[in-house]
């Protein structure tokens, strides 16, 4: 990384020599490298950026990422700004912008390092103004992986992503802003009820006021005669499984909202909590964290990400997981820790 920041040094240095700062290129590209474009945006934007080689290249060719844009003219600086992001994106790469480099800086990411560092959010309002970022998707009647499959379809090709969270009945999308509203419709859309009251289905219960084992004993209670549904519990991520006819389910669900509708219990309260290290690094209590709560993290009620430009962790679960994890970074944030090397 020192290496590619020098380099990058050096382009900011170039840029501010006479007669080079006013030269202002058309971003004419015909399956260009996105070299090319690098160096356009370093000459019309006097921008730096800071990669990894092997992200410029496309892994299913082994051949450099390449772009096309003919006939576009961008005038302002605004214009440009959002031309070069356009671009990025049609090879597969996100652009973050930095601070503390002399000068403005972006840095480059493939999709998958993308998805790290993107912003959650569950609700598609939240989308507006967001360049990139994950959408949390609950689905109540839809199987999760069936409509993955179809969200799939909408998301960038190699930087969109869809990961499955069979547990809670939800999908994280990751994608650009627009490619997450598109993928909400889609979701939306096969959540549906069908027309049939008779339909078996499977439904997901999240708890929030008290342990879902209790809340499934106090529906069993009030099962009326000739209900067939059946009931489960997931105890890691305190939620009720219900499957039976749609109609009845409909009657079932409407009694838990009734008996849920209370203040959720402190300890099952969902939260999102980010925790600043001082000594250890973010992928080192990234991977404590993720051995600590496997169980949660499979059932998906406990997400972890891990970010070590703020040499920060978020973590998202409930207030008692959030304490406990929150106590361990304590104890193992000491000075003189180092991160393992396996």
């Amino acid at each position: 990384m020192k290496r590619v920041l020098a380099v990058v040094t050096v382009m900011l240095v170039v840029l501010v020599l006479p007669g080079r700062a006013q030269e202002t290129p058309r971003p004419e590209f015909d399956n260009a490298p996105v070299g090319d474009v690098l160096v356009w945006a370093q000459k019309s934007l006097g921008v730096g950026f800071v990669y990894e080689g092997r992200d410029l290249v496309d892994p299913a060719t082994n051949q450099p990422r390449r772009v096309t844009s003919k006939g576009t003219n961008p005038q302002t600086r605004a214009e440009r700004v959002v031309l070069l992001l356009e671009l990025l994106r049609r090879a597969g790469l996100v652009a973050f912008e930095v601070g503390g480099m002399p000068g403005p800086t972006y840095q480059l990411h493939t999709g998958e390092a993308a998805a790290r560092l993107a912003p959650i959010v569950d609700d598609p309002a939240r989308l507006a103004g967001l360049y990139f970022g994950a959408l949390s998707i609950r689905l109540k009647r839809a199987a999760p992986i069936e409509v993955a499959a179809r969200v799939r379809e909408r998301l960038s090709p190699g930087v969109g992503r869809a990961e499955v969270f069979e547990a809670t009945g939800t999908l994280i999308v990751t994608d650009f802003a627009d490619r997450l509203a598109a993928a909400w419709e889609v979701a939306r859309a096969a959540d549906v009820a069908t027309e049939r009251a008779e339909d078996l289905h499977v439904a997901h219960l999240a708890v929030k006021s008290g342990p879902a084992g209790r809340h499934l004993a106090a529906l069993e209670r009030l099962r009326m005669p000739g209900e067939g549904w059946k009931g489960a519990v997931n105890e890691q991520a305190n939620v009720v499984l219900l499957s039976g006819r749609r109609d009845e389910l409909a009657r079932v669900e409407e009694r838990s909202g009734r008996l849920d509708n209370q203040p959720a219990a402190g300890a099952y309260v969902e939260t999102t909590q980010t925790f600043k290290l001082i000594f250890v690094s973010a992928a080192e209590a990234s991977r404590v964290l993720r051995e600590m709560f496997q169980s949660q993290i499979e059932a998906g009620s406990v997400q972890i990400g891990a970010f070590d430009r703020t040499k920060s962790v978020v973590f998202r679960g409930s207030e008692f997981d959030a304490t406990r994890a929150k106590e361990t970074l304590r104890t193992i944030d000491v000075q003189g820790a180092a991160p393992r090397n396996d």
